[in-house]
């Protein structure tokens, strides 16, 4: 922050849905990983260099009325608030115009939320329309690409909860199953387990359905023989898991569907292992790519001459792997990340090889998240069963 200079940002906001039915309202990343406050309609100003040190921390918060107690039940009060945030100062929302006044006199620069910074907007705030303003979100983003060692846990706990989601669906998958109904699996489990849900919208996709990169209809009918591609997490207090596998419907890989499994797995070992601190993400993507190429001539998609294009050809392997081998992922399941900057100790970045084959009407996606440190790449997800053999004894033991 510039000397001198004050952050304000609001929170997120409810969305009607329809008629008086409302979106389940989820927190603003940038607001929760600021506050740690869920509530909507909130108000959060961070002046530093004030020199008063009641101004310094400021979060204005929704007053509870008899009627809204009555429909929703009451809210949480400034001391209440206190406790959950470890802001110094909590008022009511009534009070922001007073306080607001004696924050920006004299205020250099404030940073905000991209509604308010914008020049061409109207600020809805009378004090900030003689105030140079910038987006607050660039600064937020260097600090959410390094997680803290609580929002590791918390990463850990909606982890544990896809894991269990994951051997659910492969005791429930088998030929005939619809895609929704696997969704179902997974969900219920989610809640069961103490989820809020879904940290995404789920991909269920069987057959060809798979080789859509974000099919998310999950309406179609498993057949014997297809694989199912499944891309799915669990969110607990805010933070994402990301999860893929790929499994066989009936329980039984083919020869076939193995081989092509196994390439991926060859691929997502060996990716993972290049997740270490110096890497930039596009060097990575790319290294990665050159692995493709061989495993792709290995399976017969094309042929080492093939490989050889010339420069205004793109390169064969993308015709196969059309997407980014990682993102950040934290309180969005793609958090924000500077692509310039190396991996650093403390990142939390996914793993997801994949292969798309549409004349086999098969795609094939592996994905793990994996925390950057220094002694080496550590797999949060590598209690979740990724071994063809393993995939096909759990599928297979209730059957």
């Amino acid at each position: 922050m510039a000397p001198g200079s004050v952050v304000l940002i609001r929170s997120g906001e409810a969305k009607k849905r329809s008629g008086d039915q409302y979106y389940p309202f989820r927190q603003h990343s940038d607001f929760f990983y600021l506050t740690g406050i869920k509530q909507e309609e909130n108000l959060f100003a961070f002046a530093p260099d004030h020199p008063d040190p009641g101004l310094r921390e400021l979060l204005f918060i929704k007053r509870t009325t008899p009627k809204s107690e009555l429909w929703t039940g009451p809210l949480p009060g400034p001391e209440e608030v206190k406790q959950l945030s470890g802001i110094g100062e909590v008022r009511w929302l009534e009070e922001k115009d007073a306080c607001l006044e004696e924050l920006l006199r004299g205020a250099t620069l404030v940073y905000c939320d991209q509604e308010l910074a914008a020049p061409s907007s109207q600020a809805r705030f009378r004090e900030l329309e003689n105030v140079n303003r910038m987006p607050l979100a660039p600064l937020v983003e260097q600090l959410r690409m390094f997680k803290e060692p609580e929002e590791i846990d918390e990463i850990r706990k909606a982890i544990s909860i896809t894991h269990s989601a994951f051997l659910n669906v492969l005791e429930r998958v088998n030929p005939g199953v619809w895609e929704y109904q696997v969704e179902a699996e997974i969900i219920g489990t989610f809640i069961e387990k103490g989820a809020v849900g879904h940290a995404y919208d789920p991909i269920v996709a069987s057959g060809k359905n798979a080789l859509i990169l974000h099919y998310v209809k999950n309406s179609s009918q498993c057949r014997d023989g297809d694989m199912l591609l499944m891309d799915f997490g669990a969110e607990v207090n805010n933070y994402a898991a990301d999860c893929s596998r790929t499994i066989p419907v009936n329980g039984c890989f083919s020869k076939r569907q193995r081989e092509v499994y196994e390439a991926v797995l060859r691929i997502f070992r060996q990716a993972r292992g290049m997740m270490v601190p110096g890497t930039l993400m596009s060097d990575f993507h790319q290294h990665v790519g050159g692995l493709w190429e061989e495993e792709h001539i290995g399976l017969g998609l094309y042929s080492r001459e093939d490989a050889k294009v010339q420069p205004d050809q793109d390169l064969p392997w993308k015709d196969y792997f059309m997407h980014g081998t990682s993102h950040s992922l934290g309180l969005d399941v793609h958090d924000p990340f500077d692509r310039s900057r190396p991996f650093e100790p403390g990142m939390v970045l996914t793993c997801e090889p994949a292969i798309y084959i549409p004349e086999e009407q098969t795609g094939i996606r592996l994905e793990n998240n994996i925390l950057i440190t220094g002694e080496g790449p550590v797999d949060l997800m590598e209690e979740i069963p990724i071994e063809p053999d393993e995939i096909e004894e759990l599928m297979n033991r209730k059957r």
